[in-house]
């Protein structure tokens, strides 16, 4: 038998045993052996500002829009709406570096003195 009738073959079984669904956790194994070899680069922790900007326009009319619709259970809807901004709010102190020892959710007067410690840095939205 050839080394290209052989080749054929394996590549023949190999086909079948894909289209059956049999190579699931081979294929699997050989992934993690991969990645555990070259692990994948880190990705940061941090979002762009650009895209923090966007999100805080975007939470800040839809906080804006909440309050001041009547629609059903407004109180869940301005919480969640809240706990959103304020997420997005220490995000931008970590992207920025802006000391802040706050947890989601921020009373009033810890959101404010977030968002002024963000303007002091120079972000607007």
């Amino acid at each position: 038998m050839s080394v290209a009738a052989v080749v054929g073959l394996l590549a023949v079984v190999l086909c079948t045993a894909g289209l059956l669904g049999h190579l699931g956790r081979p294929l699997a194994a050989i992934g993690d052996a991969w990645y555990r070899l070259r692990p994948r680069p880190p990705r940061p922790e941090t979002v762009s500002v650009e895209q923090l900007v966007a999100d805080l326009r975007r939470l800040a009319d839809l906080l804006e829009q909440t309050y001041v619709t009547e629609q059903p259970a407004k109180m869940e809807r301005l919480r969640a709406a809240s706990l959103a901004y304020d997420y997005v709010l220490l995000a931008a102190c970590r992207t920025l570096e802006i000391p802040s020892s706050q947890t989601a959710p921020l009373q009033a007067f810890e959101r404010l003195e977030t968002e002024a410690a963000l303007a002091r840095s120079g972000l607007d939205w």
